[in-house]
């Protein structure tokens, strides 16, 4: 009996996620995909149409006989929450079943640990829920990236200097938060994010160039994350040895030559007018930004030699690199023994926010592997 449940189970979800991952699909190629009989189809597309998870949507092309249905999912069945908490912002997105963003919001929020501003998050959350006309029930969780070390709880910090927060951090927020949550590091959930978007399955690096440099090592949309959940802090390997002073405590650590603040500071906090600037040809901002990119190459070049996989540059810096991309490769290939015409090189396709989505993100992969 329990493995009969097991198996119709198994075959519900195959059946969904096979729906999930189509453009559309009909009752006969489920089964002939996955070599199940049409009435077990049946019984389970009807168990998932009851739920709101699928709906029929036309017809296809008859190609002799009746026109078979366009069974496709159903997105906004349910959603999640995201929010990135950095030191100056709070970030907001709510996203449907697809991963796309419905809703996001972005607020100057300087973090604080005061009592007042853990109830502001939660005035934020409820009024940024409202906001999106988003029914409360279809929310299946929220997910809080921060510029920190998490354990595997998802609820305890073990490390955080980015931020002035504290160890209980999580209960201080839960008097205020009514939806369930889990606090996840922010370069994690990017990559998270940038691998739920990628149709291919091949591992990646990810590295977060924000106002510190964070990161990533994803495959299988999992990531290893180490045996103390440390792994993917790319900003603090040495780049330059007895180097610039790292808000760490050490020095010549990679966060300080590749955090996006070098450039941004520039032009008063605004990365996007110092990439204007760039694209002005402004000598400083050029020259600045030449610096910046030989010592990214040195990190990128790096992480090529460590992993032998793409590297995906995201953050803040990130989201503007798109025509810098081929300069940047250019100087890694020049470092790298093996390749000189690589194309390992990405850009990441969350362009803003990839944190907040990553971090809902999480819960939408729940989801779908428990339906």
């Amino acid at each position: 009996m329990e493995n009969r449940m097991l198996m119709k189970g198994k075959n519900r979800n195959n059946i969904y996620k096979l729906i999930y991952d189509s453009e559309g699909i009909s009752k006969q190629d489920i089964a002939r995909t996955l070599n199940l009989s049409l009435p077990t189809v049946s019984q389970n597309l009807a168990e998932l149409k009851e739920k709101g998870l699928i709906t029929e949507d036309g017809t296809f092309e008859s190609t002799g006989g009746r026109k078979a249905r366009v069974i496709c999912s159903v997105a906004a069945v349910k959603v999640a929450l995201g929010m990135d908490i950095t030191k100056n912002h709070v970030s907001l997105v709510i996203v449907d079943l697809k991963g796309s963003v419905l809703h996001s919001s972005r607020i100057r929020y300087e973090f604080k640990n005061e009592e007042v501003f853990y109830e502001g998050v939660g005035k934020l959350i409820d009024g940024f829920v409202e906001e999106s006309r988003i029914e409360p029930e279809r929310i299946l969780g929220l997910g809080i990236s921060l510029p920190a070390i998490i354990g595997e709880d998802r609820k305890s910090i073990t490390y955080v200097t980015v931020l002035p927060a504290p160890e209980n951090l999580y209960e201080r927020m839960a008097k205020h938060i009514k939806y369930k949550f889990e606090l996840f590091n922010d370069a994690n959930s990017g990559g998270f994010a940038e691998f739920w978007r990628r149709d291919s399955q091949n591992p990646i690096v990810y590295v977060s160039l924000s106002n510190s440099v964070g990161g990533a090592i994803m495959y299988s949309q999992s990531s290893y994350t180490g045996m103390n959940q440390r792994s993917g802090e790319f900003g603090h390997i040495t780049l330059v040895p007895e180097g610039r002073n790292c808000y760490c405590g050490q020095r010549g650590c990679a966060d300080a030559y590749c955090n996006a603040k070098l450039l941004s500071d520039l032009t008063e906090g605004n990365l996007k007018e110092f990439f204007a600037r760039v694209e002005l040809e402004d000598p400083f901002c050029l020259q600045t930004f030449d610096k910046y990119l030989y010592y990214l190459a040195q990190l990128v070049c790096n992480l090529r030699m460590t992993f032998d996989c793409d590297v995906v540059l995201g953050g803040y810096v990130g989201s503007h690199m798109e025509k810098y991309v081929g300069k940047l490769t250019e100087m890694v290939n020049r470092r790298n023994p093996f390749e000189k015409d690589g194309n390992y090189v990405k850009v990441c396709n969350y362009k803003f926010e990839a944190s907040a989505v990553g971090a809902a993100l999480h819960y939408l992969d729940e989801f779908i592997m428990s339906i």
